[in-house]
C-alpha cells in the first residue's frame, strides 16, 4: 500500500486504469484533504474527461474530481 498522504503536483492513476500506459500517470493531485477519523484521505485530481484512455492532445486533463486515498496510486518510477 502506498504511503499517504501524497504531495500537490504528484502525478497519479485511479485504481481502476490497469492498463500499462496508465502507470506513468492519468492525473495530477490540485488538492489533498484529511486524514478523515478513519485515516484515509480524498484527493481533489485533474484528470481527463474520458477517463478510459491515456492523456493527450485529444485527451487533456481538464475536469476536476475527487478520489479516495485507497483508490489512488502514485506512478511508477
Amino acid at each position: 500500500m502506498s504511503q499517504h498522504p501524497l504531495p500537490v503536483g504528484a502525478r497519479v492513476r485511479h485504481y481502476g486504469q490497469q492498463w500499462p500506459a496508465a502507470r506513468s500517470g492519468t492525473a495530477t493531485i490540485v488538492a489533498v484533504d484529511g486524514p478523515w477519523p478513519d485515516g484515509t484521505y480524498e484527493y481533489d485530481v485533474l484528470t481527463t474527461q474520458d477517463f478510459s484512455r491515456r492523456p493527450g492532445p485529444d485527451n487533456p486533463e481538464t475536469r476536476q474530481t475527487r478520489w479516495a486515498s485507497y483508490s489512488t496510486i502514485p506512478t511508477e518510477k
